[in-house]
């Protein structure tokens, strides 16, 4: 049997449009709510989103301590490292989430105000009359300015909270 070309091309083009992929495809539909009065909120967090901290083992659970010890065994480390790194995480995110980080200038009537979050959880823009009375070109001018401004100043706390969480390690690991 010969089997050409055309043939073996025309078969695969057939068999790749009727597989079906869900490897792209969302498990959940996505709808937006139009009531004003809803809030939501959006936790971010390190790591790839995975979640809060783990708590503080107190030794009660079993079934969580095995869960911590193979993941603490997957990543090359012993539980009590492992609980350590979850402790300095968490105490890391509180430290980045309270900070407050300021630009502008209340002189000029645009001040702003952040946590070290990014994008932050807290924000807050204060434009005065005086602010208004700049006009629009200046007033965009100084807004960028104090955002810029602010999330300099965000920045430098986000590197003193690692710092912060790396002398924590530090300190507590010589206790090990």
């Amino acid at each position: 049997m010969k089997t050409s070309i055309n043939t073996i091309v025309g078969l695969s083009a057939i068999a790749c449009l009727t597989t079906t992929t869900t490897a792209f495809t969302p498990t959940i539909a996505f709808t937006p709510t139009t009531n004003p009065t809803t809030t939501t909120t959006t936790q971010r967090n390190m790591f790839g989103g995975t979640g809060k901290g783990l708590a503080i083992d107190d030794g009660m659970d079993e079934e969580k301590t095995a869960q911590d010890t193979q993941i603490a065994a997957a990543m090359g480390m012993s539980l009590e490292e492992y609980q350590l790194g979850m402790q300095a995480r968490m105490k890391m995110e509180q430290d980045i989430s309270d900070i407050r980080a300021s630009g502008g200038d209340p002189a000029k009537g645009v001040t702003v105000e952040r946590d070290g979050n990014s994008p932050p959880k807290h924000l807050i823009v204060t434009v005065t009359d005086v602010g208004k009375a700049l006009g629009k070109v200046a007033l965009e001018k100084e807004l960028v300015s104090a955002l810029a401004g602010a999330t300099e100043a965000s920045k430098k706390g986000r590197e003193d909270a690692q710092k912060g969480m790396m002398q924590y390690i530090a300190e507590q690991m010589k206790g090990m």
